[in-house]
This record gives structure tokens, sequence and C-alpha cells, in this order.
């Protein structure tokens, strides 16, 4: 990393591909900052000794400093200097230590290199190696060691540990001798599709933070805003998890494709889960899969299952909101979520140099952005999505390589990214609309065939001609993840969205052509409230809508989506034709959510009662639905919804006060022992009493004849409570004794590292950008 006369050596740049499989690593192509990084890393893992780095304005002829252990009091201290070239084939020469000299005399009277290690990623011969040594010796140093490529690459494809802690070393080689058989078909297609990105990654504090979550949690919550590199970092730590043997990587889209997944009888899987909540808009469907999928995977992890989840921060702040204390508990107290939006300068540094030295653009463009790379780095909202994209000329046409055009770039992305989008070919353009109206993905060979009408028609264009563009898109702004290509990342999803808000006949055209899902679940009215990033769709459009939603097919699934559409989603005018001119509707089944207060079958209910559009006979039997909630399963979240407690008559509520004074009271001494002696230990102790002691709450609230004994009654509870949940404790850590997995996820854990504040980039000596036109 650090040169001779602080200059690197430099050659005809390479082609941007790896040199062969693990008999070599194109180290050559990280510039010399990662370099450096990598030897420290290096040389930690294989001393087993804390190493500290010393950047370049103060380094004093020393890359880094480690201390050898000694049995005398004193602790000889040891200097590593690194020397980094571009020249893929260059040796090192006697000659490359000349410039050192003077430095290390200096550091052997200091007692500063009683062990003096030189590393570079040139090819070193046994010969020159010899007479290095011998050189350095005479210089005083007792223990010289050269370092060359040779040496480097065995020691990361001996060491899953070092590779942990460097892992962006996996997209300089070839990946077979990591992903092979064991891994799914579906992983094996995921995790190809990012084997090119891998080489540009730089691990960052949450990258560090999330496999230390995953280790001691079993699983952890990645948040971060568009771009922020969420699905970087599941990426890498999912490729990491497949190096052992045992294990296999599942990479899903959906809670349900989770319980579809676990398997209890193997206890080696991964479960990366992208957009767990939805990837641009909160998926309500999901939220409320994840409800009850949660005490699965609490199941799962106790049987030595692991599990990465990612989510944009808003999203995941809406489905907190929602699933209230039916959140996974290490999500809730926040000792599993890692926000991966803090980066310290010299990490964006790094990750915009690595996007720019191995993107696609030409040589003279780097040459003339070189100077501004810096101010785009030192940008408080800097994405490293966005960084990503200024290495692909795709996304900078028309981009001046000046410095404000370049800071707006990553300061403005969607308006840059919406401009881009708009002029593409209108060809092109089709393709993505194609993609847009499949949420899911477009598959070829299983697709929504009107949907895919709807765009041809649209768009006039054949289907065949639309298909042909993917290839043409691929790698900029779509993907092929196994039969499905799908948007590079969400934000073009966004931009999309932007694009279509401003022209209402497409618009016209997706309501009678999109899949029902795309409608249900990313579509909103205009009038209702805001939900942020989806499709508005404007009031003059009310009746085409309508129109659509009456179509909705009559399936558990859709059926519960229509509902929460109905409750949340529906502006008035909506919500009455809708319902006004086809009521059967209301009659659909679908699965009742826990809790009642949020079903929104029964806020439809709720909404409908308020129009004066609820039939008698559904207004009664919700009515007996909540009572038997409440007296039953102690269900009382809806008496904080005032539309759905006006769906019980005054006399049916009277009656269902004197039935929680007289019947439920009493009996809580023997629900309290059966909720004890159905409890599910892969879940919280406390969890299986909160719907009880909320009961006990609201009971207090409503004042329901609280004489003496029923007073008695509650203090008793709360106590025979507290005693339940302290013997649930007991026997979930006896059980968790006898069950303690063996599973080894070591391989996943980097070692934590004081490091040294970042310098401000003023105080660095060498731009980390120096060579990035090389």
């Amino acid at each position: 990393m650090r040169t001779v006369h602080g200059q690197i050596e430099t050659a005809e740049r390479d082609p941007r591909r790896a040199h062969g499989p693990w008999s070599d690593l194109a180290l050559h192509t990280i510039g010399w900052r990662a370099f450096q990084d990598l030897c420290s890393q290096v040389c930690e893992v294989v001393l087993g000794r804390p190493v500290e780095i010393f950047r370049e304005a103060q380094d004093g002829g020393q890359d880094a400093v480690f201390l050898i252990p000694s049995p005398k009091d004193e602790q000889p201290i040891g200097t590593i200097q690194c020397k980094h070239t571009s020249d893929a084939g260059k040796a090192l020469k006697v000659s490359d230590l000349s410039a050192e000299i003077g430095n290390v005399e200096e550091l052997v009277k200091g007692g500063q290199a009683d062990t003096y290690v030189f590393m570079t990623n040139m090819s070193v011969d046994a010969p020159v190696a010899g007479a290095m040594r011998a050189k350095l010796c005479e210089f005083g140093v007792r223990k010289p060691h050269i370092l060359g490529r040779q040496y480097i690459v065995r020691v990361i494809k001996s060491s899953a540990r070092l590779r942990a802690l460097v892992p962006q070393v996996y997209g300089l080689g070839d990946l077979t001798a990591i992903v092979d058989e064991r891994l799914s078909e579906q992983s094996r297609a995921l995790l190809d599709s990012w084997i090119p990105k891998l080489r540009t990654y730089v691990p960052t504090q949450a990258h560090r933070d999330a496999v230390n979550a995953i280790s001691n949690h079993g699983v952890v919550l990645l948040l971060g805003n568009p771009a922020s590199g969420k699905s970087a970092i599941g990426a890498i730590v999912s490729t990491i998890a497949s190096e052992n043997p045992d294990n296999t990587v599942l990479a899903l889209t959906s809670p349900r494709d989770f319980e579809a997944g676990w398997n209890p009888n193997d206890p080696g899987r991964f479960f990366w889960i992208d957009d767990a909540f939805g990837s641009n808009v909160l998926r309500d469907d999901y939220v409320q899969d994840w409800a009850s999928a949660f005490s699965k995977l609490r199941a799962a992890i106790t049987h030595g299952n692991r599990f990465l989840l990612t989510s944009r921060k808003h999203i995941y702040e809406a489905a907190r909101h929602r699933l209230g204390q039916r959140n996974l508990a290490q999500f809730a107290d926040g000792s599993a979520v890692v926000d991966v939006g803090e980066l310290t300068f010299e990490e964006k540094a790094q990750i915009l140099y690595n996007h720019i030295n191995f993107g696609e653009q030409s040589q003279s463009w780097r040459s003339n952005v070189k100077p501004h790379l810096a101010a785009v780095a030192a940008v408080d909202e800097f994405l490293p999505g966005i960084a990503e994209r200024l290495g692909d000329p795709n996304f900078t046409k028309g981009l001046a390589p000046r410095e404000s055009s370049l800071v707006r770039f990553m300061e403005e992305p969607t308006e840059h990214l919406i401009d881009t989008v708009s002029a593409l070919d209108e060809r092109l353009q089709a393709a993505l609309y194609l993609v847009y109206v499949h949420q899911a993905g477009f598959n070829p060979s299983d697709h929504d065939a009107a949907a895919a009408q709807a765009v041809s028609d649209l768009t006039g264009f054949t289907l065949a001609k639309i298909q042909d563009c993917f290839a043409e898109l691929k790698g900029s702004f779509l993907k092929l993840s196994g039969a499905k290509w799908t948007f590079a990342h969400p934000t073009i999803s966004d931009a999309l969205t932007e694009i279509l808000r401003q022209k209402p006949h497409m618009m016209a055209a997706l309501i009678r052509g999109a899949p029902i899902d795309t409608i249900l679940g990313s579509f909103t009215c205009e009038g209702s409230p805001l939900i942020r990033d989806a499709l508005v769709i404007p009031s003059t459009l009310d009746e085409a809508l309508v129109a659509r939603l009456s179509h909705t097919p009559d399936e558990n699934h859709r059926t519960w989506m229509l509902f929460h559409f109905l409750s949340y989603r529906a502006n008035d005018a909506v919500f009455v034709k809708l319902v006004g001119q086809f009521p059967e509707l209301l009659r659909r089944y679908c699965w009742q959510t826990d809790p009642l207060a949020n079903d929104p079958r029964f806020h439809t209910y709720a909404r409908a009662h308020q129009f004066g559009l609820l039939p008698d006979g559904l207004r009664r039997e919700a009515a007996r639905s909540l009572g038997s909630a409440a007296l039953s399963d102690l269900d009382m979240s809806f008496f904080a919804e005032s539309g759905m407690l006006a769906l019980i008559s005054p006399l049916r509520l009277i009656g269902l006060g004197l039935a929680l004074r007289t019947n439920l009271l009493p009996a809580l001494e023997e629900k309290i022992d059966e909720i004890a002696g159905d409890a599910d230990l892969d879940e919280e102790p406390d969890s299986h009493f909160k719907k009880l002691l909320g009961a006990l709450e609201r009971i207090e609230e409503m004042g329901v004849e609280l004489d003496d004994d029923a007073v008695g009654f509650l203090d008793d509870a709360r106590d025979q409570v507290k005693r339940a949940v302290g013997g649930l404790e007991e026997r979930k850590r006896e059980r968790d004794e006898e069950n303690e997995g063996d599973t080894d996820w070591t391989h996943i854990v980097t070692q934590k590292k004081e490091e040294l504040s970042p310098p401000e980039p003023a105080a660095t000596k060498r731009s980390v950008f120096d060579d990035v036109d090389r």
C-alpha cells in the first residue's frame, strides 16, 4: 500500500477480471489503501496480536505496528511496511527496499524494528527475498520477513476468519472453491449475481456489528435508507456463512418463504431475507405473516439456524408500530438491529474508490472526476448504492465532471435517476414497466398475461420485443435472479413510481392491467393517508379503480389484502362506491388477525357502519366475534378503537361488562395456569401473558363493578403472573442447557479491533483516489 518515495508502480491498466481461481487473487486492482488494510488483517490473524495502523501522514515509515510476545517485561515492537503495485505481473527487486532504508535505521534506533515485515502484492523470488533479509539485518533488524503475493494468497485461502475480516477478497478470485453443490439452486443464483460486486465491498462498522449480532442473538435486522448497502452486507455475510459445509444458505423474499423453508431437523440453515417487510412500501400482509412466523423463527434459532433480515428504515418503523408486542424481542429492544447508514469518511472514500476503480468508466472520465471525488465522499447523505452508479456510464450520461454536478448526483439521487430513466429508449422503458407491474419479478415462462398485455398495449411494442431488451438492461437497471428478471436496485422502482405519477394515461392502463397484488400492496388513493413511496391513484381514476377492485379473487390472502386496502388506503369516495355497488364483498371470509385491533376486516366493517353500509346481520355477527374474543381469548384491544366498539350495541356492551365481572375475573387463576402449561418455551416467558395483563388494564379502565373482591382478583392475578413468568424462565433455561446447539457459526464472527479515529480528509497526506485513473 505504501510505496517507494510515495509513488505507486503502474502499468497498462488490466481488464478488471479475476486472474484464475484461488491460486491467485487480483490484488493489484484493489488500490493502495485497501491493500494496507488487508496486510494489517493478515498480520493480526497470523500473529494473534492487535495491529495498530498508522495512516500516511503520520506513519513515520510504519504502515502498521504490532506487539510481539516476550518473556521479559518489555514487549519488543514490530513494524509492517507495505508496498502495492497496480502491475499484475511485477516482481519485487532488491532496489525496491532502498527508499525505506533511512526509515529502517530510525526505527531500529527507536527500538521499533526488532521485527520488520515487508509485505507486497508483487511476486517474490527466493534469492531476492534472501538478499533483502540480509540487507535489513545489516541495519539492525533481528527478524526480517519478506512476504509477497504468494504468501498473502495462501494465508487468505487457508483462513475463513481472515476472509470474514476482509470479505472483498471473494470478488478477486473464482468462487467455485466456496459456492458448490451444498448451496440450493436459489441461493446459488442469487450469490452468483453478487459475485461481480463483492470485490468492491468495504467492510464497515455495520458489517462487524451485523456478524456480531448474529453470533450473539442468532438474528440481525439491517436498517437503512434506499441504496445504503443493506443488501451488500446481506450478500457478504451469506457468502461467509456458506463456507461451512454443514450449512445451507437460503435467500428468501417473504415470511411465508421462511415458514416453507424451515426444517427443524436441519440446524445449519442461514436465512437471508431481503426487504423483509416490503421492498418499496410496507406490505401489511408481511407484517401479519411475521407476527405468526416470529415464534417459528425463535424456535429455528434455538435449533441452530441463523437469520439476516433487511428493511428500509421507514418501512420497518411502520411495521414495528403494527407489530407492537408481537415483534421479535431482539428487534423490539434494538439488541439485534443495526443501522447501516453511519459511515466514516474513510469508509465512504474507499467505497467510492472501489466503485470507480472497478466500474466501466473510461480512463479519461476517471481522470476528469478524480479531483472532485473527495468532495463526493464528504457528502453527509453519501449512499454506497449511488456511488456504484458513478462507476456505471449508463447512469452518468450528460453528467458534467464538475464538483457541483458530482455532489448533486450524490445528494439528489432520485431526481437524477428519474432523468436517466426518462432518457432511455422507449423500448427499454417498456421493459422496465413490464418488470414494475410484476412486483415479485418477471418470469418469461410464468407471468401475469393480462399485465404483460397491458404494458404491450400501452407502449405499442410486442411482448417479444420488450423481452429482447432485458439483456441490454442487465447489470445496470435489471438483474436475473434465477428465472426472474428484477430491478438491480429498489430505487429504480421508486423512480418509475415518480414517473408514472406524472402520466395519468399510463396510470389508467396499469389499474386495468397490473396484477391485483401490485394494486393492493403498492398503490394508494388520492386523499387517503400518505404512504411514502406508494403510487398515488388520482381521484379522476376512482371509477376505474372500483371496477378493478370488484374483481379481486375470493381467496383468503387477497381478501385480507382487499380489506386492508379498504381500511387504510381507499379514500371515502372509493370506499362508498365499492361497498355500495358490491356489498357482497363484505361477506367474504379471510383469516382473523391477532389482536383484533389490527384486523382489517373489522376495520372495514366499522368504516361501512360509519357510512350506513353495513347490513344488520353482519353487524350482529361482528359484535358476537368481538365479545367472544374478549371473554375467551382475553383480546380487548378493540376497546381502544371507537369505530370497532360502535359495532357492539349499547345493550350488548353492558352485557359484555357484566360477563367480564362475573365470569372472567373469578376464573383468572385457572386461566393463568392454562397459559403457563401451554407456553412455547421458544418465546419470551412474559410474552404469553401480555394479552391477559392488557385485559386487566382494560377492565380497570372500564370500571366494571370493581368492588373489593374484584380488586382482589386483579391483584392476585398480577402476582400469579409474576410467579408463572419466573417458572417459565427456569424451564426455558433448563431446556436451553440440555439442548445447547453445536452448530459452529464462528466463521462469520469478526474479531473486534481497537481502531484509531479516522483523520479528517484534509489531514491525510495522500488521497485514497490517487491511483483511481491508472
